[in-house]
Order: C-alpha cells, then structure tokens, then sequence
C-alpha cells in the first residue's frame, strides 16, 4: 500500500474512531470522507483512491458498512478497526522526562511464552524506541515514571500478563545509566 493510501485509511480510521458511527445520506456519501481528510486532493482523485480505501477498510473487517437503498450507509469502526486506531496511537507515543529527576530507576521486566514471539520482539523494538536501555534480554530500565505508557503498550501487544513494572533506588553500576539519560 502506498503511504497516500496508508495516510487514507489511518485517517478515516481516526474520523470514524473520533464520532464512532456514521450513518450517512444518499446526498453526502460521495463527500462524506474528503471532509475527514486532511490530504489535499482533487475531488476525482480522492473519490478514486477513497473507494480503494473503503473495500480495504471493509474487507480486512476494519469498519462495517451497511448500505440502504436510497445511497446511504452507515458506517461504524470494527473491533479490529479499534485494535489497529490503538496501533496509530502506539506510533505517537513518547515517555516524557519529569524536569528534576527523583532518582528512581524504573524497570519493565517480562516473560513472554515462545508462542508469542512476534509480540515479544514487538515489545523490545518499542522499549528500545522509547529510549529504555536493555539491562538484559528482557530486562529494560529509564530513569523517569512510564507506567502509563507501558500498561498502554501491553495492552495494544496483549501481553500484559507477562510483564512486570518496578522501581529501584540503587543499581549496581548506575554510573553508566546516569551517563547514558544525563543525569546527576
């Protein structure tokens, strides 16, 4: 999928997300989406791409469409529809550092089964993006509170029951941590 489509569907995921369910007229159907849109495209050239998204959107079961006979529809975001808006909103996360660090070492510490692999490696690209640092293979450790980003992420990877959060004091060899986030 091109990125203009990819942008497509995060967006009417989003609008449709936003109001939860749409029910449109036979009238406003054709332009119901551009206005959802922040792309700036010719009103052909968007109806076009559009109408790709929208078979996208409704056979990968992101949205259900019921349509009516006199041209209308309504449209609502699907379960998986919701799971992949939580995906759009994981893109967006950041940890934000608290001004004057309170010398507490947070850790997030998991086990995941070998069943569960993918989300596993999921779980470690994210850390690492996030700017944890690996202390050991699934042992991962920041200077500043995250607990609400990380009960965000587990449940956006459903892997909640093998991850543990916890704060330290002390670490051996914190030196190189202090160096590493800049702290004193």
């Amino acid at each position: 999928m091109d990125s203009a489509r990819k942008e497509i569907v995060k967006e009417i995921l989003i609008g449709i997300g936003l109001l939860g369910l749409i029910t449109i007229t036979g009238a406003m159907a054709p332009n119901i989406f551009s206005a959802l849109s922040k792309n700036k495209f010719t009103k052909r050239k968007y109806d076009k791409k559009f109408s790709k998204v929208a078979h996208y959107l409704k056979e990968r079961k992101l949205i259900i469409v019921k349509e009516y006979p006199d041209g209308g529809m309504k449209v609502e975001i699907s379960k998986n529809g919701k799971k992949k808006l939580l995906e759009y909103d994981l893109e967006k996360l950041k940890i934000k550092p608290i001004k004057k660090w309170d010398g507490k070492w947070r850790f997030v510490v998991f086990d995941i089964p070998n069943k569960f692999r993918g989300r596993s490696n999921a779980l470690r690209d994210k850390l690492k993006e996030l700017g944890l640092y690996q202390f050991q293979k699934s042992v991962w450790v920041y200077p500043y509170p995250l607990e609400n980003e990380i009960d965000f992420i587990i449940q956006v990877f459903e892997v909640k029951p093998f991850v543990k959060l916890g704060e330290m004091t002390y670490i051996d060899g914190e030196e190189k941590l202090k160096k590493k986030y800049k702290l004193k």
